[in-house]
């Protein structure tokens, strides 16, 4: 007997399922192995730019130097280094980098210098049908979450929730096999304990979301992320636990959980305060959150703020079985 998961016959993952390609090996339609289609290959040219915090070039020189060792070739963009402050650079020169990069042909990749913030910034200035148009992925995490979530609701495929190119000339700062899998564009596999399990079941959905400030605050703007029929992921960092509190119940009080599938939690960690208050734990928070909505939650996925993070494609398909112990997610969501 067929076995229907939650979300998976009215979602656009099922529909994408029904009438999609080959289906990955052990999903519903599975016939054997599936031919990828590689996000990026040996010799394609990466563009690199900074939308927010500005960058030690020390950090970034060691990052591009691994980015030329894995055999691509690498663009800078022309303020990749200027300073605003905290930015790097103004609005105008971020975005200028930006747009370069989604309309120069020969760029396949645009991979953010670093996170921090004021990417968020830059969204009324992006021209996103440059990017609808191309085949172009996104790599970042953390403060990219907003470009991220603008790109995807302007129709582009999956964007890649990973490393930083000042970290990548840090080994340990990220999981080199899951983002040379992700690359390859073949399906991600992620094992998960009995012990991440915060409320069991089986979901299927598009994965989205990033980092929870971020998501929160891109809410009642035209970006936000629509996570009907979705796997929802969120991390954060260095948040105090009331923060994140408020964070959570605002993501929750704006009817944006209603329709979601499932909740991934990845790296999520509070900052303590000196006070004669205690803080809550955060898995308090999280329990009163998604518990309630009757779906799979998982906790400590290895992704986000932390070393050895895995790279995840958001915007793939997603599957997630707590019984069977995995996530899995197809990179090309169609």
């Amino acid at each position: 007997m067929a076995v229907t998961l939650k979300g998976e016959q009215n979602s656009a993952y099922g529909r994408l399922l029904r009438h999609s390609g080959p289906a990955v090996p052990g999903w519903p339609g599975a016939a054997g192995s599936v031919v990828t289609e590689p996000l990026l290959s040996r010799g394609d040219t990466l563009g690199v730019v900074a939308p927010g915090f500005g960058v030690r070039r020390t950090a970034l020189e060691a990052g591009l130097r691994r980015l030329r060792s894995l055999g691509y070739r690498v663009l800078l963009g022309d303020h990749v280094y200027a300073r605003n402050g905290y930015l790097a650079g103004s609005d105008e020169e971020r975005a200028r980098d930006l747009n370069g990069m989604l309309e120069n042909p020969d760029v396949r990749a645009v991979w953010f210098a670093r996170g921090g913030y004021g990417s968020a910034r830059l969204l009324d200035r992006v021209r996103w049908r440059a990017l609808a148009r191309s085949s172009k992925t996104l790599i970042g995490y953390s403060d990219v979450t907003a470009l991220f979530a603008a790109a995807l609701r302007q129709g582009v495929g999956v964007c890649l929730y990973g490393p930083v190119v000042t970290e990548l000339g840090e080994p340990k700062a990220f999981h080199l096999p899951s983002l040379r899998r992700v690359l390859r564009g073949e399906p991600l596999t992620l094992k998960i304990s009995r012990r991440q399990v915060l409320q069991p079941g089986k979901a299927a959905g598009r994965l989205l979301g990033g980092n929870l400030t971020v998501l929160v605050h891109l809410l009642g703007t035209r970006y936000a992320p629509d996570l009907r029929g979705a796997i929802l992921f969120i991390e954060d960092a260095g948040e105090s636990a009331y923060r994140l509190d408020r964070l959570l119940q605002h993501l929750s009080m704006s009817g944006s959980l209603k329709d979601v599938t499932g909740v991934l939690v990845g790296s999520f960690d509070s900052v303590g305060r000196h006070s004669f208050l205690r803080d809550r734990p955060i898995l308090d928070l999280l329990r009163e959150t998604f518990l309630p909505l009757g779906v799979p939650v998982v906790m400590g996925l290895k992704a986000g703020h932390l070393p050895g993070k895995r790279t995840l494609p958001i915007g793939g398909l997603a599957r997630l079985d707590t019984m069977a112990g995995k996530l899995e997610v197809k990179v090309r969501p169609r």
